[in-house]
């Protein structure tokens, strides 16, 4: 599968959306996520924040607060969504800006990005999806991430989702450079990224529709609506259309696909299983397996 190669950075216009469930306390990871978007050197980045039903002087204060942060080529505007079946469904209301706004013929935004209000999604991140995008495609696979979190306790960072080591020489590699990628063992990662190749694919998709996406995966709502194409269209031999680049040298996942879950509450929660295992040890080296 052929890809147009994608734009230089300071050429693209992101759409970006982000599920906030207001919480007071919770301010400060959307600040901080907002703050990381506005340092992007692109040509235009626009924000919508999907937040729940909550009154006008919530959205007032919470505008200005983030508006504050702002660089000239981004905007903020929040979205109230007000008909939701459960408030879980908070996280499938950016749906409609995929169709609606970012591939309406009139937009003139190359890229759109879904994130959880929590997730530091930086510009090196994005850099990275460009650099790979079209040689991934190739192989019928998407660049994709890895959710992070730092233990104070132990000084190290962590992965959040994957809970047991690798082992190198069982997984499927496609090299590149100095890097082979990888489709892991559990590619949750509470983003995604879509060009306007990739939506136009996504929206035709069972994993689109919140009714349809759990014949996908029997995963929860908000689960299933950050896997995007995921598990679509998924490459022979492969476990999932996502892959993360490994560097072999030091058995570790290449630092510009991880992405800081900015409450640390997985790595500081005894009872998960999640947030344990330490991004050093993510990779089992071949000669340590068996």
């Amino acid at each position: 599968m052929a890809a147009i190669a994608s734009p230089a950075p300071e050429d693209c216009s992101l759409l970006v959306a982000i599920t906030f469930h207001h919480v007071p306390k919770r301010v400060i990871y959307l600040l901080d996520v907002v703050r990381a978007l506005a340092d992007f050197p692109v040509r235009r980045i626009d924000i919508r924040v999907m937040i729940n039903d909550v009154p006008d002087a919530d959205i007032d204060a919470l505008h200005d607060i983030l508006a504050g942060t702002l660089s000239d080529n981004a905007t903020v505007t929040f979205l109230r969504c007000t008909d939701l079946g459960h408030p879980f469904e908070l996280a499938w209301a950016h749906k409609r800006l995929i169709p609606d706004e970012f591939l309406a013929p009139d937009s003139t935004h190359t890229h759109f990005v879904y994130l959880e209000d929590d997730m530091r999604f930086g510009f090196r991140n994005f850099r990275y999806f460009l650099e790979h995008r079209a040689f991934l495609a190739t192989h019928g696979l998407i660049p994709s991430f890895l959710r992070v979190e730092y233990s104070a306790e132990e000084q190290e960072m962590r992965c959040t989702d994957v809970q047991n080591s690798m082992p190198f020489d069982k997984l499927r590699k496609i090299e590149r450079g100095p890097h082979v990628f990888v489709a892991h063992t559990n590619p949750y990662c509470a983003v995604y990224v879509l060009d306007r190749e990739l939506a136009r694919e996504y929206v035709a998709t069972a994993s689109f529709s919140l009714a349809t996406s759990a014949g996908i995966r029997n995963v929860g709502t908000r689960e299933r609506s950050a896997m995007g194409l995921c598990w679509e269209n998924v490459p022979r031999g492969f476990r999932s259309r996502y892959a993360i680049p490994i560097d072999p040298r030091r058995a570790i996942a290449a630092g510009e696909c991880w992405v800081p879950h900015l409450p640390n509450n997985y790595a500081t929660r005894a009872s998960s299983a999640s947030g344990k295992l330490p991004m050093r040890r993510l990779i089992r080296p071949a000669e340590a397996a068996g």
